[in-house]
């Protein structure tokens, strides 16, 4: 019975808190590189938020649309770097800057929002430093959204392990033996 507790108790531990990933030997710099660029990686909510910002403060300090971009991809992590890395060198190429905006919008619907809002502002040549914090504002919330959902998903996950180990344990030490010795009282 208690080998029974301890292998339920075990697998919950098991379920609940998994094992950290192997590590894999150390290659070559060369070979990581190579392995980090094939590998193309969209950015996320919380990184287009994050090069939002950085975009938003650049051009209400005074900077151009394609400077808050190069000063965005400097600052911003790999992924939304990578995007924005996409843009500038279509620009530098001699493309508009708003044929670079679309494809990023295409490529990562995240930045759908933003890429409207500043081909609105490059081809009316309107401020932008207001839109962009509605811009903002709203990303934020669904950010804030997502996070609440995982945090809900949590409680839903927590209940797992008690499930599925405490209640059987709970039952084979402390209902089963009850229930025995009541048949072996009736039975004398």
């Amino acid at each position: 019975m208690k080998t029974l507790a301890v292998l339920c108790i075990c697998i919950a531990a098991y379920l609940y808190f998994p094992l950290p990933q192997r590590r894999l030997p150390k290659r070559p710099l060369l070979e990581q590189q190579a392995e980090v660029e094939a590998v193309v990686r969209v950015s996320s909510s919380s990184e287009i938020l994050r090069s939002l910002e950085i975009i938003r403060l650049g051009i209400s300090s005074g900077m151009t649309i394609s400077d808050a971009l190069q000063y965005a991809q400097k600052h911003s992590s790999r992924a939304a770097a990578q995007e924005l890395k996409q843009v500038l060198n279509q620009f530098r190429m001699g493309f508009p800057l708003s044929r670079g905006l679309e494809e990023i919008a295409i490529a990562n619907p995240g930045w759908r929002s933003i890429s409207d809002t500043l081909v609105a502002s490059l081809h009316s040549g309107s401020p932008i430093a207001d839109q962009l914090t509605d811009v903002e504002f709203v990303l934020q919330s669904s950010v804030d959204t997502e996070k609440l959902k995982r945090i809900k998903s949590v409680a839903v996950k927590s209940v797992l392990p008690l499930g599925l180990c405490f209640l059987p344990a709970f039952i084979l030490l402390a209902v089963i033996p009850i229930i025995a010795g009541l048949i072996g009282g009736i039975t004398q």
